[in-house]
């Protein structure tokens, strides 16, 4: 895509600087054609000799030059006009507006500019989108905790609460105080993955750390009355371990917490060819179609109310984490009948 795109820029380059000295060369074979046939006019009613050679030489250099000259300035009135819409469309950039379109002009209708231009604009305009989108949705959960912080820490002035009451209160703190530090975390592990080229890598046991990951809910499922079941066929990568358990921590959780009080989460992992294949499945809640097409997405929540705990932040994690690894995530699910995350990873041994 990146080669064919930049055989594509070559080749209107190339147009453009054919077009523009295919005028050039026009405009000087126009000036040459105009001054033979001055000359020939002049040297039929004007008998030129040595005494009005210098003249007459003068008098066709001028006409040359004048004609050439009156030529060139049309010509550059013509570029200047057909550019000037590009050239606004540009300023208008620059000055933060990526709503601009433009159309193309005559002279440029073959070069698919402003088909190009308005690309690129639109481009800007969905991640300015995103970034104000990123702001206001950061604002918010960041705010709520710190309101809440604030609210019970003034409770607790009170000298009339109960024992029950005051740990209560500092149980909400905690919690919101802890919702933060995760906020914080998420975000910071974020901008590491959006700046990261490359990781370390070593082999390691995929099943092993799998199997480490599902003990670490094992006593929330077993307060939820979810089966777990793990099927794991022994698989070795190699790949960064602290990432993917980073991943495959995110997907449990999410399981364990979509999943109602006696459902079931399965977990598999089994060799594809050159790649291992990890799914991690639940008869939860499931997700509508808005809602999965949305959920890598920062800060997006399918629970609109936001009683469900999260930041929004998980799921993001997981796709960069996914990508930078060189991996592929896919997602099956249908409301109400439970979700299904498919990691396929090139084992890389």
């Amino acid at each position: 895509m990146m080669n064919k795109r930049k055989s594509e820029k070559r080749n209107i380059f190339s147009r453009i600087t054919f077009i523009v000295v295919l005028c050039l060369f026009v405009l000087l074979a126009v000036t040459m054609i105009a001054t033979l046939g001055l000359t020939s006019l002049i040297a039929r009613y004007w008998q030129v000799d040595k005494d009005n050679i210098f003249l007459f030489g003068a008098i066709i250099l001028a006409f040359s030059i004048l004609f050439g000259v009156s030529l060139s300035f049309a010509y550059s009135a013509l570029i200047v006009k057909a550019s000037k819409p590009y050239l606004d469309a540009l300023q208008k950039v620059a000055e933060g507006d990526f709503s601009v379109r433009i159309e193309d002009s005559v002279m440029f209708s073959n070069f698919n500019i402003a088909k190009n231009f308005n690309y690129m604009t639109s481009q800007l305009q969905s991640v300015e989108t995103l970034r104000e989108n990123f702001v206001s949705d950061f604002s918010h959960e960041f705010k709520t905790p710190i309101s809440s912080i604030s609210g019970f820490a003034r409770l607790l002035k009170d000298p009339s609460l109960t024992t029950e009451q005051r740990n209560e209160y500092l149980d909400v703190i905690i919690d919101e105080s802890k919702r933060l530090v995760d906020l914080s975390e998420s975000v910071l592990l974020l901008n590491r993955l959006d700046s990261a080229a490359d990781v370390p890598k070593e082999k390691y046991s995929l099943d092993e750390q799998l199997r480490q990951c599902a003990l670490m809910f094992e006593q929330q499922c077993e307060d939820k009355k979810i089966e777990l079941n793990v099927d794991l066929e022994q698989t070795d990568v190699v790949s960064n371990y602290k990432l993917l358990s980073q991943v495959f921590v995110n997907l449990l959780n999410n399981a364990v917490k979509f999943t109602d009080e006696g459902g079931s989460i399965d977990i598999t992992c089994k060799t594809v060819g050159l790649n291992a294949l990890v799914t991690v499945s639940d008869n939860g809640c499931g997700m509508d179609e808005e809602t999965k097409s949305n959920i890598f997405n920062k800060f997006y929540q399918g629970d609109k109310s936001h009683t469900t705990p999260g930041n929004g932040l998980g799921l993001c994690i997981v796709k960069k984490i996914v990508d930078l690894l060189g991996g592929q995530i896919f997602v099956e699910s249908k409301l109400g009948e439970g979700s299904k995350f498919s990691i396929l990873l090139l084992k890389g041994v």
